[in-house]
């Protein structure tokens, strides 16, 4: 129920779970500011939450705080401010946006909605859709803890994302991750994007479980710079180039990088893994590389390889 904003405590009879909305700024009728917690009174005019703090019971029946996070990670006041500077400044005719949850925030769209309203500016919105952060609150459709594929949330039944945990193992952040996805279907942000861009007709087809977004996703696949064939002596490792992330296949391809150990491989990239990579003999990581190291790395390798486990 948007959050039971205008109450304090958000209760969960299945787990013992409860959310409550804390550190609350407010001023009352005198204008007098307070920094504390307080008591949901009549005489309050205006109330701004500037955190999200979730509560669970413990043996002893105590409430115990087990996560806090600054509620600007689900609306920000301040990226609306900053791209409405943007959009006075450069009056644009498409805005073309790309992984805004989370840290822009969908406050953007309002922003850019409420600018497109009071200039009569035809400025069209476009989203590029590198996941499925859209219909799934842990962007992946794959639960992390049984490592299985999951369109559970598919339909806007993001409550799921909570019950399996489905955001680092977490119920606390898959509590947010549910939250933050409730709040922006219920407003309804999503009707303002004009075109969605889907890098795949896979991608594309999951998208289209929201009728709404059915009606504006195209599929165009990634593409790339044309580069000329050089010949070019070979060296004697197998590439990796990319993020060293769960999802793209590294835990995977260190026991295969374990399981040959005559076989020299060279990652080159950056990522949350990284620390495993480290004391493998045969893996040399020479970290993030871009154009002509990167190309020089490729051209010289065996081959490349691309170990992605996802959802495709």
């Amino acid at each position: 129920d948007n959050l039971k904003m205008h109450g304090f405590n958000v209760k969960n009879d299945t787990n013992d779970l409860h959310l409550s909305l804390a550190n609350i700024n407010y001023i009352n009728k005198d204008n007098k500011k307070f920094d504390t917690e307080i008591e949901y009174k009549p005489s309050i005019s205006t109330l701004k939450v500037n955190r999200i703090e979730l509560w669970k019971i413990s043996n002893n029946r105590r409430e115990t705080l087990i996560q806090t996070y600054p509620l600007k990670t689900i609306y920000s006041k301040e990226a609306r401010t900053k791209i409405r500077q943007v959009l006075d400044d450069f009056q644009p005719d498409v805005c073309h946006i790309n992984n805004f949850n989370y840290q822009l925030t969908p406050s953007i769209i309002v922003e850019i909605q409420k600018w497109r309203k009071e200039t009569g500016k035809n400025c069209r919105i476009v989203f590029t859709a590198h996941d499925y952060q859209l219909v799934c609150p842990n962007h992946m459709c794959n639960n992390p803890n049984t490592h299985e594929n999951c369109e559970k949330c598919l339909g806007g039944h993001f409550l799921n994302c909570t019950k399996g945990k489905c955001i680092h193992g977490s119920t606390a952040k898959s509590a947010v991750g549910t939250m933050e996805a409730e709040f922006w279907k219920l407003k309804g942000t999503y009707k303002y994007i004009d075109a969605m861009i889907c890098c795949s007709h896979f991608m594309k087809e999951k998208l289209d479980s929201n009728p709404l977004f059915a009606k504006k996703t195209i599929a165009l696949h990634n593409f790339i710079d044309k580069v000329e064939w050089k010949n070019t002596e070979k060296k004697d490792y197998v590439l990796y180039f990319g993020r060293f992330s769960e999802e793209k296949g590294i835990g995977t391809l260190i026991d295969v990088c374990k399981s040959l150990p005559d076989v020299p491989f060279i990652f080159a990239g950056t990522g949350p893994l990284e620390d495993q990579i480290e004391g493998i003999p045969n893996i040399k990581n020479v970290g993030f590389q871009t154009g002509e190291d990167l190309e020089k790395l490729i051209r010289e390798a065996r081959f490349s390889i691309y170990p992605s486990e996802w959802y495709e």
